[in-house]
């Protein structure tokens, strides 16, 4: 950046200026370069892009996306510099032409509420990437700003680094102590006055330094909050390992208010169902669970038991090389496959089939003879329009009628046959 484009750039000198006038320098038509944010990207939608005197838009970079608002009355979706430019593009009306023509003087209007959520969040970021960076010695390596959460990704290669509570409790204590956010134009300041955080931008004739002060230099290009306190709360939402790193997610100013506040009456309302206070929240579901899990093993023994009566009963019935059949019209695939497992442990082979799960189930004793079931039913599969595949002696496809399920079984029975009779 140089000093002539810092004076153009209103956003710059007052970060909570919402509307300014200006001047249109050029206009040049085309498709909208919007940003992945803005919804013009996906729908192509024709616009023009508008060179002004000077701006209060921010545009994309450093992790911040651009700021949207109007040019008088025309919705400005994208904003992006472009060789040292700011460019605004602004989606076009239903009629051709445009109301706008170098030289017009026109009102800017940001939208602030997504301007401020950006300050929230990047000087979020700032102080997050502090606490990590002075107190444990972890760098941040990138940054992005999301429209539900923002991340970093940190020099730490386990998510076990981060103590959690401690580094939430250090942010607090700074967001509490409301001390003041600066910023540093070098020059005319030297920047080897600063103890900066990451290394400059080597090709930038004037860098901009943000302090959190006393604590933190770090050379950004994005908006920021004039205190700590305004940021209101930064809350870490989850860690993951990423790409040999780790991966942070959080949530700061009113954005992370809202999140708390919602899980909080969603937690009121866990706790509500569960018949407990919300303290007692994680043993209650932990009760719940463990009595899922034996009545889980009691419903499996039960099943079981079931399976095989139904097998002996039908193979009794049977001729000695029939194929058994199973239609289950309201039980799932997992009662068609003990019933297919049953009847191969009696030597027979089974068809299954689940109705309500769409899904057939297919198996055949190992020592029965019988040509690989994965080799003989896989390749007709298709013609029926299932998905699934087995081995030689199991077999297991699922579909999305019920009619094709249906011919498939008899198909697949007709094979079975014509193999055992050979």
């Amino acid at each position: 950046m140089n000093a002539h484009a810092l004076g153009e750039r209103l956003f710059y000198q007052n970060p909570w200026l919402q509307e300014a006038d200006a001047v249109i320098k050029a206009i040049e038509y085309g498709a909208a370069d919007v940003s992945a944010d803005a919804s013009a990207a996906k729908s192509g939608v024709e616009s023009l892009r508008v060179l002004l005197d000077m701006t209060v838009f921010y545009p994309e970079g450093g992790g911040q996306p651009p700021d949207t608002g109007f040019i008088d009355d025309l919705h400005v979706i994208d904003v992006q510099e472009i060789d040292g430019h700011i460019w605004h593009f602004v989606e076009l009306p239903g009629n051709p032409g445009s109301p706008l023509k170098p030289g017009d003087r026109v009102h800017l209007r940001i939208d602030w509420p997504r301007r401020l959520d950006h300050m929230q969040q990047h000087t979020g970021q700032h102080l997050l990437s502090a606490v990590l960076e002075q107190e444990y010695g972890i760098h941040t390596l990138s940054f992005h700003l999301g429209t539900e959460y923002s991340t970093i990704d940190v020099s730490a290669k386990n998510p076990e680094e981060l103590p959690l509570p401690d580094i939430e409790a250090k942010i607090e204590d700074w967001i509490a102590h409301d001390v003041s956010v600066l910023v540093h134009y070098c020059p005319p300041e030297d920047i080897a006055a600063f103890k900066l955080r990451k290394k400059p931008p080597a090709d930038e004739a004037v860098i901009r330094v943000v302090e959190i002060e006393g604590y933190d230099w770090s050379p950004c290009g994005g908006t920021h909050v004039e205190r700590t306190g305004q940021l209101r709360a930064i809350k870490i939402l989850s860690l993951e390992r990423y790409k040999g790193n780790v991966r942070v997610y959080f949530a700061a100013g009113a954005r992370a208010v809202r999140l708390l506040s919602a899980t909080y009456e969603e937690t009121k309302k866990a706790a509500s169902v569960l018949g407990v206070g919300i303290g007692e929240i994680s043993a209650r579901a932990s009760d719940i669970l463990e009595k899922i899990a034996t009545l889980e093993r009691a419903l499996k023994k039960s099943t079981q038991t079931w399976a095989a009566a139904e097998a002996k009963l039908a193979a009794s019935q049977a001729a000695p090389h029939e194929v058994l059949e199973f239609r289950l019209d309201e039980e799932g695939a997992d009662s068609a496959a003990e019933l297919a497992k049953a009847a191969a442990a009696l030597g027979r082979a089974a068809i299954a089939i689940s109705l309500s799960d769409k899904t057939i189930i297919i198996q055949v004793p190992q020592v029965a003879g019988f040509p690989s079931l994965a080799g003989m039913l896989k390749p007709k599969l298709a013609e029926f329009g299932g998905k699934g595949g087995g081995g030689p002696a199991f077999f297991r496809a699922s579909f999305s009628s019920e009619s094709e399920l249906v011919r498939f079984a008899e198909e697949a029975k007709r094979a079975l046959g014509s193999s055992h009779a050979n």
